[in-house]
């Protein structure tokens, strides 16, 4: 390092104590694009930097990367340099939860751990008498692993959540997770349970992923009835719930401090009525309930669901379908319907409008009613239509989304569509784990794992003990990135001219007797100016809209369908216009095809006057 580097090092170490923390803080974190890559980096410029980017960097703690082969286990011939990169990553992982969790000052930071293996393979134990002896010496630092897990996660004095999947869970590990006095959030993936489970009253949030119908009884006698708070269930079909559910002891059988409850189940597959109903009198205390895209088959005929199922539902994300089975009879304030690929229907004319959405305003949410609405993007009626509707039968929204669709499409024949084999994994190996052809000895394997830990440890010792480790060519300077595509990143707003920029759509509209346009819009950008225009009406109290265009069952695009397109200077002119007929709204989405821009107004001075001005902000 030359003298002049050196002297601008040490100016530059100078000032920054004089900067106050919370600045720091404000400026390196990962809202603005940094990476824990950076925040590693970072610990290395200065120890003032340390104190502030070390607990990022250890905040989520990961062990993954090693998995022990399937059966027939490992082979000389074939797996060498596999048993060698499964065993590695094993001793890399003990020796990061050592690392970590016996240094006093970093077993402070992590405040999630993930445990798991490569998916679709699985470790259980093997037997004894194994001869193998590759297979030996990868169950034996496994064992070492599952020791160090359990030994050092009471260290963890601030975890919050633990992640477990693909891995043999037993009494003492679950003993552990009971007695830490921090940890509440637990979620459980494709694991196998080699002894007795119990509830443990701790964990108020508890997810469960893949779990098998052969597992699901041991990981739900997990909950407490009396304690869980929020339940959520991905890729797991209805009948390994309900199995999982139904072993559970009678006393234990009914969650009576469950608010929250999230299904997401396999792609493609649809949710039965009747298990919905059956899986939902588990949970008499419910107050919200997402199933996001889920397809739930609601037959015809069936109008509501009984009264005392669910009786204190406050929100509700689901289909539009479930939706209306749902929410009448019931306190719903919040109601966000999805839907998946195909919309449930489209209703063109005001009769059928009324009969599809009608049920959703049988809501018993007193005075104020329904104050959230999202309708799904699938096509629910035409846009004239639809405002109209929401506007008059939901008058206190406050938070709103509507498609902005036309006239339904023509039909096509649709495409046949094949449901994808999900894979379900009981996370089990036999006995066996044997190696084909033993032609190493017990001494030759240790060999190759001494081996095998020198070479973490130098790996260890050289990314965190030498103060001169930096990445390659970057010296000081640190990797941030772009903020990530779901970031909105703000543009210029220009200066826009409202009346003329929402007169340039309406050259050749001819208004009627009662001042309202004789034709329909012919563009998304169109229909957002009858909008700003006062054309097409919004619940008054509106604080929050997201206007998107509207899409249909058809495979092909339709004629009438709308221009997906969108220009800057008429999102900014159509979000002040519709600031002014609406004085409580404060931010406009619009979603135009896979781009948008989110608009927010502030309150400012501009030539004496108290107005508002847009502020634009591109979204992907």
């Amino acid at each position: 390092m030359s003298v002049v580097h050196q002297d601008q090092t040490a100016a530059s170490a100078s000032v920054l104590p004089q900067i106050p923390v919370e600045l720091w803080s404000k400026i390196l974190n990962q809202e603005q694009g940094f990476t824990v890559e950076d925040f590693k980096t970072l610990c290395f410029v200065a120890s003032h930097f340390k104190a502030i980017c070390q607990p990022f960097v250890y905040k989520d703690l990961a062990v993954r990367g090693a998995d022990l082969k399937v059966p027939p286990g490992y082979s000389w011939f074939r797996d060498a340099n596999r048993w060698k990169r499964d065993v590695s990553g094993l001793i890399r992982g003990e020796r990061r939860l050592r690392l970590v969790g016996d240094d006093p000052s970093l077993s402070t930071f992590p405040q999630i751990i993930s445990i798991g293996v490569t998916e679709g393979n699985y470790i259980d134990r093997v037997s004894p008498t194994d001869e193998a002896a590759l297979s030996k010496a990868a169950y034996h630092i496994f064992s070492q692993f599952k020791a160090t897990l359990a030994r050092t996660l009471p260290s963890f004095t601030r975890l919050r959540r633990l992640e477990v999947g693909l891995f043999p869970i037993d009494d003492g590990l679950l003993k552990v997770i009971a007695s830490h006095l921090t940890l509440h959030e637990l979620k459980v993936g494709p694991c196998s349970f080699t002894s007795p489970t119990f509830p443990i009253p701790s964990i108020r949030l508890l997810e469960y992923k893949e779990v098998s119908l052969e597992q699901a009884p041991a990981a739900f006698r997990l909950a407490s009835s009396q304690h869980l708070e929020e339940l959520r269930i991905e890729n797991m079909e209805a009948s390994v719930i309900l199995e999982g559910l139904r072993a559970r002891p009678k006393t234990e059988s009914t969650f009576t401090k469950l608010h929250r409850l999230t299904i997401i189940p396999p792609s493609g597959m649809k949710l039965d009525l009747v298990d919905m109903e059956t899986l939902l009198s588990y949970v008499p205390a419910l107050r919200q309930l997402d199933l996001g895209v889920s397809i739930v088959h609601v037959p015809e005929g069936n109008q509501t669901m009984q009264p005392s199922t669910i009786p204190h539902l406050q929100r509700f994300c689901g289909p539009l379908s479930f939706a209306r089975y749902v929410v009448p009879g019931r306190p719903v304030r919040d109601i966000r319907c999805e839907e998946g690929r195909r919309a449930s229907r489209f209703a063109n004319a005001w009769p059928e409008l009324q009969a599809h959405l009608n049920p959703l305003c049988l809501s018993t949410a007193g005075v104020e009613g329904v104050l959230t609405l999202y309708l799904p993007n699938r096509g629910v009626g035409p846009i004239w239509l639809l405002s109209r509707f929401v506007a008059e039968r939901f008058p206190n929204l406050v938070d709103l989304r509507l498609p902005v669709g036309m006239v339904q499409p023509r039909r096509v024949e649709e495409w046949r569509t094949r449901r994808r084999m999900c894979c379900r994994w009981d996370a089990k190996l036999p006995s066996n784990l044997a190696a084909e052809g033993l032609f190493g000895d017990s001494k030759t394997v240790e060999g190759m794992v001494k081996e095998i830990r020198d070479s973490v440890e130098n790996e260890l010792a050289w990314a965190f003990n030498d103060p001169d480790y930096r990445a390659d060519g970057e010296d000081y300077a640190t990797r941030r990135v772009s903020p990530p595509l779901a970031l909105p990143t703000s543009v210029p707003s220009p200066e826009v001219d409202v009346a003329a920029t929402l007169a340039r759509f309406c050259t050749d509209v001819v208004l009627d007797s009662a001042g309202m346009p004789s034709r329909y819009p012919r563009s998304y950008q169109e229909a957002l100016v009858y909008f700003a225009k006062g054309w097409f009406p919004l619940p008054a109290y509106i604080q929050t809209l997201s206007l998107r265009p509207g899409l249909y069952t058809s495979l092909y695009p339709h004629p009438g369908g709308l221009a997906y397109t969108m220009e800057q200077g008429t999102c900014v002119a159509v979000a002040t216009a519709l600031g002014e007929r609406y004085p409580s709204l404060g931010a406009v989405t619009f979603m135009p095809g896979s781009n948008g821009y989110h608009c927010e107004r502030i309150a400012g001075m501009r030539n004496g006057k108290n107005r508002w001005s847009v502020i634009a902000n591109r979204v992907k």
